[in-house]
């Protein structure tokens, strides 16, 4: 059984609460030989399916392949979507002294690197990182993992990572090398700095939200694109035409009546 956290829309006007399909039933090519195909999540045009966090929405900008942070402040840019298995696609370019990350499974409120994850993207060679910790450096998931170094190419050149969650395996491909593959259920202590206290891995989620880092420099991203390994739950629903069975992916609260519920409480997925 997998954990997953509620989130997105809330009405609660209804006699019951209940529970709706927020990805939908599986398409017939999702379901030939071969698994689900590959889908970009950044559509070309502009920054539809995506949402400012802690952040400002004007730092970033849709242009073409492009999906840039071009300014300082744009905080994190995240999916509307929540997501728990894929494999996650995309090219990344930093400047001299670039700090960036992907931010993986994480929640809506708190910082992603502390309460999901974040897979580290940075200058390695910059003077003014001499010293950080191994899981700072890219390929690490920030703070508690640390990656295999080397494999990065200069400054002002094109990266790719390929990040595959599934269950509680978390790799890193960079540049068509492993330089990260952890089992998070392992990490049931966690590395945190001085005066903070950071979740254990083993206890943070396996379902949230995919973001994109941006601090005090430049970055671009392209070729972000997702195949969603989700096993989809067969579960009997009534409507006007009577019971049915769906296969849903992501569940969601979005009808009731009384309190609302809290959007960050558990619910078993499957």
């Amino acid at each position: 059984m997998r954990k997953g956290i509620m989130g997105g829309r809330q009405f609660w006007s209804g006699a019951v609460w209940s529970l709706l399909m927020v990805v939908g039933s599986l398409c017939a090519e999702d379901q030939q030989e071969g698994g689900p195909k590959f889908e970009p999540l950044y559509n070309g045009t502009d920054l539809s399916g995506w949402v400012a966090k802690d952040g400002k929405i004007e730092s970033w900008k849709a242009d073409g392949e492009l999906l840039s942070c071009v300014t300082g402040g744009g905080g994190w840019l995240r999916t509307e979507k929540m997501y728990s298995d894929y494999v996650l696609k995309l090219e990344f370019k930093i400047p001299k002294g670039g700090n960036s990350g992907v931010g993986l499974r994480f929640p809506a409120e708190g910082n992603p690197a502390h309460v999901g994850m974040e897979v580290q993207i940075l200058d390695d060679e910059a003077e003014e990182y001499k010293g950080l910790k191994d899981a700072q450096y890219t390929g690490g998931v920030y703070y508690q993992a640390a990656a295999k170094r080397g494999h990065l190419k200069p400054v002002g050149e094109w990266n790719s990572y390929e990040i595959t969650c599934k269950g509680p395996q978390v790799k890193v491909v960079l540049n068509g090398e492993v330089i990260n593959d952890i089992q998070v259920d392992k990490y049931t202590q966690a590395e945190s700095p001085e005066n903070e206290k950071y979740t254990p891995l083993a206890e943070r989620p396996e379902t949230g939200y995919i973001g994109l880092q941006c601090h005090d420099t430049q970055v671009d991203f392209r070729n972000i694109a997702i195949q969603d390994l989700t096993k989809p739950l067969v579960v009997e629903i009534e409507d006007e035409g009577g019971a049915k069975q769906v296969e849903m992916r992501y569940i969601d609260l979005v009808e009731g009546e009384g309190d609302q519920p809290n959007p960050e409480s558990i619910v078993t997925v499957h």
